[in-house]
């Protein structure tokens, strides 16, 4: 089994409805995602001069400003910058300065950040740990004395703080009024996060179609409206918008699982793993990959392989409780109801307040014909909250 793992992970898969992206930009990108910064920066300095976009600039001096080489990293931010306007690239230079304590240099790539549509909140500038370096320099405050942000950006920012401290009614009326007043995909973005933290998802899914339309070019409004599509089963529509935040960039690794994630929702699991494998072509030891992919091989009845793929979890991580309880669950649908129940001691040694584990416990036992104790492990799921334990006390305990 573990041969079968090897060949997957080796096997580049091209990813859906797209052109194979550069190799060695995503080994780079890879490598950030681990911290790897000398690895990244060698794969994008292996790509020939004349083919270097932007965004391969961008991650060249993400690496050599997480080494600590500063001035490196400036020289690569301009360029960046200079290829096409970047507010990534403004923001790290600007940080860069700060750090080699050039409160002018900094300011005015801050300048150059602040006129940008995508940037952070005033409050955000202002506490991040780079800039902070310079705020008591007589350009910071000359740069902070001018008005930077308009008055829709500072009620935005505004709505999504009321969002972070689970204020959402708060939140809603200011993103209605300026919603009523302009129509932004940024303002129908937040009013849908606000939505959906409170467990709203057609609303919430409305309002990220209504951002995706307003605004086509930004993957992330596309990827969070995959997610809500998914919570209400609409599982063409989230295909659809994860297809497309792929497309739009398709060096984001983590959308190749997200959109797994989506295919595997939708029972199509020979394109959750042809994302999985290709995923895994760049980060072969990623756990949420192997926890994805141990769970697309269950799901479509292919319990040895996902068995295996816990067991690699387990290996790594002997801590986890939703390792055990996913390799149960696994051991549960091949009929292996020994091993099951092990592993299902085993989660509630280390979480005994999952109650799923509690249910499963009970269904174990009672396919071992040890009933009395399957009953006491439904009453216990029940305790927790569990309601589907009712109908097994229901059918097997009650006399």
């Amino acid at each position: 089994m573990r041969v079968f793992f090897i060949i997957l992970s080796l096997t580049v898969v091209l990813p859906v409805n797209g052109q194979k992206p550069n190799e060695a930009y995503l080994r780079a990108k890879a490598a950030m995602m681990q911290r790897q910064y000398t690895d990244a920066g060698r794969e994008i300095l292996s790509v020939p001069e004349t083919e270097r976009t932007a965004a391969m600039y961008l991650t060249l001096g993400e690496s050599l400003y997480l080494s600590g080489k500063y001035n490196e990293a400036v020289r690569f931010f301009v360029t960046a910058d200079s290829i096409k306007n970047s507010p990534e690239a403004e923001l790290y230079a600007a940080r860069a300065y700060a750090v080699m304590s050039q409160p002018a240099k900094a300011v005015e790539w801050l300048q150059k950040y602040t006129g940008q549509r995508d940037k952070l909140s005033e409050s955000e500038l202002q506490l991040d740990p780079a800039l902070e370096k310079v705020e008591h320099s007589k350009e910071w405050k000359t740069f902070w004395d001018k008005e930077r942000y308009s008055a829709t950006e500072k009620k935005a920012a505004e709505a999504s703080v009321l969002i972070k401290r689970k204020k959402y009614t708060e939140a809603l009326a200011i993103l209605d009024n300026e919603i009523a007043n302009r129509s932004s995909a940024d303002l129908y973005a937040l009013r849908a996060k606000a939505y959906e933290a409170m467990g709203l998802y057609e609303p919430a899914y409305e309002n990220y179609r209504t951002a995706t339309q307003l605004r086509t070019n930004k993957p992330e409004y596309f990827s969070d409206a995959a997610q809500t599509a998914v919570r209400l089963k609409k599982y063409d529509a989230a295909i659809d918008d994860m297809n497309r935040a792929v497309r739009l960039d398709p060096y984001r690794l983590d959308f190749y699982l997200q959109r797994a994630g989506v295919f595997r929702a939708a029972k199509r699991y020979d394109e959750a793993r042809n994302d999985l494998n290709f995923y895994f072509t760049y980060l072969p030891s990623d756990v949420k990959a192997l926890y994805q992919m141990g769970v697309a091989e269950t799901e479509a009845g292919n319990t040895t392989a996902g068995i295996e793929y816990f067991s690699m979890l387990i290996d790594k991580d002997k801590t986890s409780p939703d390792y055990f309880l996913a390799r149960a669950n696994a051991y549960i649908k091949a009929g292996n109801y020994g091993p099951a129940d092990e592993d299902l001691s085993q989660v509630l040694d280390l979480n005994p307040g999952l109650s799923d584990a509690w249910l499963k416990k009970g269904i174990v036992l009672h396919q071992l014909n040890d009933f009395e104790n399957a009953c006491y492990y439904w009453r216990k799921a029940l305790t927790l909250g569990n309601k589907d334990a009712s109908e097994y006390i229901y059918k097997y305990c009650i006399k």
